[in-house]
């Protein structure tokens, strides 16, 4: 693992920023095969990190023991600690996929592939979903790894806190977070809260005027993400209380904590809800 918090901008990293697939376009993806009845498998990159094409000169130390005196090596692959690393990652798999596997980059999600025999693939950092035709799903799995050390993980059941139950008989695929949001619970003090019926209170009271305490804004700001990521995946149903709430970011008062409180408690007793994507295609209907 290098050091790479000794690194210097300019001289051995330049760009550092890797992008992943958005959770929302991951949806659109599961529902996508659900409809239409595809395979969808995930698969586990092994060390995605190392051994990703690097294209700046790194030095590193290598460690006296086994070595005797403290010796200087240059670096032609990236590895873990590197600020660049998780850029060059994404490089060396978007090359691969474009140049050697004949899959476009997604027009407004460039992490997420599709190639012409239907097949698409999703990609969040080391982690991929592919959803196609059985047989060329796994097709594209033996072609990664011929290229790539991974972990076929099967038919997908986990991604990104989501579990996902797929029902071949009605095109459906449906997802939840209960165990994500039981982490958060837990995270904030409120495994044992008492549910409520709603997310917020009629008329938002309690949320206007000046003059409260100022509370903690990191822990405020913690609690809106993490509500955020559960809004995003399978609870569209608390997205108007998030992005209400999300307006008090700069400067949260202790009345606003309390109301955003209010939403893992509205969770706590809705957290088996499922949201359900796909359904059979039928002719002319898209």
């Amino acid at each position: 693992m290098a050091q790479g918090f000794r690194q210097v901008e300019g001289l051995d990293f330049t760009d550092t920023f890797a992008p992943v697939a958005s959770l929302s376009n991951v949806c659109v993806v599961l529902s996508i095969a659900a409809a239409k009845g595809f395979a969808v498998r995930q698969i586990d990159v092994v060390t995605a990190f190392i051994g990703s094409e690097l294209h700046e000169e790194v030095y590193v130390s290598l460690p006296v023991a086994g070595f005797g005196r403290e010796r200087l090596a240059c670096l032609n692959r990236s590895l873990y600690g590197l600020k660049q690393s998780p850029r060059c990652w994404y490089t060396t798999i978007d090359n691969f996929l474009i140049t050697k596997m004949g899959f476009s980059r997604g027009r407004f999600d460039c992490c997420v592939y599709t190639h012409d025999n239907g097949t698409i693939l999703a990609l969040y950092v080391d982690d991929m979903l592919i959803a196609g035709a059985l047989g060329e799903v796994k097709l594209v799995c033996d072609k990664l790894r011929s290229k790539f050390e991974m972990v076929d993980l099967g038919t997908v059941s986990h991604f990104l806190g989501m579990l996902v139950s797929m029902d071949t008989n009605s095109h459906m695929i449906s997802l939840t977070q209960e165990g994500y949001i039981d982490r958060v619970l837990e995270r904030f003090g409120m495994a044992n809260c008492k549910p409520v019926g709603t997310p917020m209170e009629k008329d938002k009271p309690g949320m206007k005027g000046g003059g409260d305490k100022p509370c903690d804004r990191t822990l405020y700001l913690q609690l809106i993400g993490s509500l955020g990521w559960i809004m995003t995946g399978t609870r569209p149903d608390i997205a108007f209380t998030v992005s209400y709430l999300g307006r008090f970011n700069a400067d949260p008062n202790d009345r606003q904590w309390l109301c955003a409180k209010r939403v893992p408690r509205y969770l706590a007793g809705t957290k088996k809800l499922r949201l359900s994507l796909g359904g059979e295609m039928r002719a002319g209907v898209r």
